[in-house]
C-alpha cells in the first residue's frame, strides 16, 4: 500500500472585537472542521474512511463519508495538531499532519486528494516485459513480508499456474540510503523471499530466478522521500530461459 505523508500548517485568521473603551477582548469562535476526499483526476468526491486524531484534545474519530451526505465534521475548540489517515479501496492510502494554529474561523473544510491505484496486470505477458509488484510490502530494513502483500502474491501465483510457459526473474531494489553492500544483500533477500513463497506454493523452481540490484537501478532520483519510495521496489522480468540463482 503505497502510503503518502505530508505536513501542512493551517493558518486560521484571527479577529478581535472591541467590547468597551480601553478594554479589548478576543471573541472565541468554535471552528466546524470538516473533511472529505476527492479523486485527483476527476475531482469528484469519494466515499472514504478516515481516522482523525486531535493530539491536544486527545480525541479520535473513526468515520466514513458517504456520497450524497454531508462530510464528517467536528468542533475544534482550540489550537491543535490533527492527524488524518484516509483510506479508500482502490486508492493509495494518505496520511497527513495538520497544525491548526488558532480557532477563530467558524468553518474550515479539509480536502484530501486521492491517487487511484493502477492494478498490475499479469495477462498477455511477453519476453522482456517488466512488472512492478506495487503491493508487496516488507518490514522496514527487513526482508520479512507484511501481511498486506499476500493478495498480490496470490495473483502472481495464479498467473504462473495459468501460464505454465511463463518464466520470471524476480529482482529486488533499494534506494541509496545506507551501506551499498547491505542494500544489495537486502534487495537480494527480498527477491529470494518472493521466489521461495511461489515455489512453496508448488511453482517449479526452474521457472523462477531471483537477483538483488541494491540501489544500482533507480527509477527516480533519490532526492525526495517520495522518489526514494519508488526506488524501493520488487519487479518481475519475463525471461526466455532459466538463469543463475534459481530457487
Amino acid at each position: 500500500m503505497k502510503s503518502f505523508f505530508f505536513l501542512f500548517i493551517v493558518f486560521f485568521s484571527i479577529s478581535f472585537f472591541s467590547v468597551a473603551q480601553n478594554s479589548t477582548l478576543s471573541k472565541r469562535v468554535i471552528t466546524k472542521f470538516s473533511v472529505k476526499a476527492v479523486d485527483e483526476n476527476t475531482h469528484q468526491e469519494l466515499p472514504a474512511n478516515f481516522v482523525i486524531q486531535l493530539k491536544k484534545a486527545q480525541k479520535t474519530y473513526k468515520v466514513s463519508n458517504q456520497l450524497g451526505k454531508e462530510p464528517f465534521s467536528f468542533n475544534l475548540l482550540e489550537a491543535d495538531t490533527i492527524s488524518i489517515e484516509s483510506r479508500i479501496a482502490g486508492y493509495y492510502s494518505y496520511d497527513e499532519l495538520l497544525v491548526a494554529l488558532c480557532d477563530t474561523c467558524s468553518e474550515y473544510q479539509h480536502i484530501v486528494t486521492m491517487e487511484k491505484v493502477e492494478e498490475t496486470s499479469f495477462e498477455n505477458l511477453k519476453i522482456n516485459d517488466v512488472l512492478k509488484l506495487d503491493k508487496i510490502y516488507f518490514a522496514q530494513s527487513s526482508f520479512i513480508l507484511r501481511s498486506e502483500s499476500y493478495p498480490q502474491l496470490t495473483k502472481l501465483y495464479q498467473a504462473l499456474q495459468e501460464h505454465p510457459q511463463l518464466k520470471l526473474e524476480i529482482s529486488g531494489h533499494t534506494d541509496n540510503v545506507g551501506n551499498a553492500k547491505l542494500n544489495q544483500l537486502l534487495s537480494e533477500n527480498r527477491a529470494r523471499v518472493i521466489c521461495n513463497y511461489l515455489t512453496g506454493k508448488g511453482i517449479d523452481p526452474n521457472r523462477l530466478t531471483y537477483v538483488g540490484y541494491g540501489s544500482s537501478r533507480p527509477v527516480a532520483p533519490n532526492d525526495t522521500e517520495e522518489n526514494k519510495s519508488q526506488n524501493r521496489r520488487v519487479e518481475c522480468l519475463v525471461i526466455a530461459e532459466k538463469k543463475q540463482l534459481s530457487c
